[in-house]
C-alpha cells in the first residue's frame, strides 16, 4: 500500500507522518499474536492508543480530525493513523476526561456505528453527553473515581486525575479518570490528562496490588507536555514513586500551543533514573512488551 503526500498545517509545515496507518495498521494489529503475560501498543496521537492483550483487544481515548478542514484544525502537527470508522475489531473503548482529545465527538459516534456490540467505559459525568451522541446507553459502562469495573477479561481500577481541577464527588463521580488496566497477567496505567494531588502515587500502587496478582506495574503511559498535565520532570517523579516496569511518554507532538519535544524527557529520564526501561513511540508503531520490558 504506496503511503499518502504528507499535508501542510496552516504554517506551511508538512506534518509528521505515521510509520504504519490505515489497512496496514488494522492488520497487523489483527494479525499480531499475543501470549499471556504480554502487550502489545499502538499510538494514534495525544493519550489515543491501541492496546491488545491475549484476551482483549482496547482502544483509549481514540480521537481524530479532518485535518484537510479549514480553520482550528489546520494547525495540527501531525497526521491521524486510523480513522474511527476504519479501526481493527475491538471488545472496549476507554475514555478519560470530556476534552474533545480524549471523549471525541468525531471518533465516539463513528466507532459506535462501525461496531455496535462495542462497550464505552465513559466518566459518569459525561454519559449523558455520550447518549446524545447516539451511543447506545446498554453499550456505556459508567466509570467512577477510586472504584473498579470488573469486565471479565479486562480488570479496570478508576483513579481521579487532577486536570483543570480534582473533582469527585461523595460517590467517587469525576469529570477526570485515569485508569489502572489488568489483562492476561499484565498491567497498564494511563493516566489520561493531570497533574499530582496528594495521594496519588499511593492510589496507583494501591490498584495495581487490587486487581493484579503483583504488586508492580508493568507499564505506564504518561503525559510529558506540562500545561496542567505532567511535565517530564514531574513524570519522572512519578517513576521514581511507582516504579513501572516499562514507560512510554505522551500527549505532544500533536499541538503546537501544547507540545515539548521529547529528548527533554530522555535527558531527564537517563540522568534520574538511568535503569528505567522506556521507549519514545513513533506514531502507527507496534511497541511489544514482554518479561518486564519492552521490545
Amino acid at each position: 500500500m504506496s503511503s499518502p503526500v504528507s499535508s501542510l498545517n496552516n504554517q506551511g509545515i508538512a506534518r509528521t507522518m505515521p510509520v504504519c496507518r490505515d489497512a496496514d495498521l488494522v492488520e497487523e494489529f489483527s494479525k499480531s499474536i499475543v501470549e499471556e503475560g504480554e502487550m502489545k501498543l499502538w499510538w494514534l496521537t495525544q493519550a489515543s492508543w491501541l492496546v491488545k492483550t491475549a484476551t482483549v483487544s482496547i482502544a483509549i481515548d481514540p480521537w481524530w480530525r479532518d485535518v484537510h478542514c479549514e480553520g482550528h484544525w489546520q494547525k495540527l502537527l501531525g497526521e491521524y493513523p486510523l480513522h474511527p470508522s476504519h479501526f481493527p475489531r475491538l471488545d472496549y473503548v476507554l475514555c478519560t476526561h470530556w476534552h474533545d482529545d480524549h471523549l471525541c465527538p468525531e471518533s465516539i459516534p463513528r466507532l459506535a456505528e462501525a461496531q455496535p456490540w462495542l462497550k464505552f467505559v465513559i466518566p459518569s459525568r459525561s454519559v449523558e453527553l455520550v447518549e446524545s451522541w447516539g451511543v447506545p446507553s446498554e453499550n456505556i459502562i459508567s466509570a467512577h473515581g477510586h472504584g473498579a469495573i470488573d469486565l471479565g477479561p479486562l480488570q479496570v481500577w478508576c483513579i481521579p486525575a487532577a486536570h483543570e481541577e480534582l473533582d469527585f464527588d461523595e460517590t467517587g463521580a469525576s469529570w477526570y479518570l485515569g485508569y489502572v488496566l489488568h489483562s492476561s497477567g499484565v498491567s497498564l496505567f494511563h493516566m489520561g490528562d493531570g497533574q499530582p494531588w496528594p495521594g496519588w502515587h499511593s492510589a496507583i500502587k494501591k490498584a495495581v496490588a487490587r486487581i493484579s496478582s503483583s504488586d508492580e506495574l508493568d507499564i505506564a503511559l504518561l503525559c510529558i507536555n506540562g500545561n496542567d498535565n505532567l511535565s517530564h520532570q514531574q513524570a519522572v517523579d512519578l517513576i521514581e514513586k511507582v516504579r513501572p516496569k516499562a514507560v512510554i511518554p505522551m500527549h505532544y507532538g500533536m499541538d503546537p500551543g501544547n507540545t515539548v519535544e521529547p529528548e527533554i524527557f530522555v535527558e531527564e529520564i537517563e540522568q534520574r533514573a538511568p535503569s528505567q526501561s522506556f521507549i519514545v513511540a513513533k506514531v502507527g508503531e507496534k511497541i511489544s512488551y514482554s518479561n518486564g520490558g519492552i521490545l
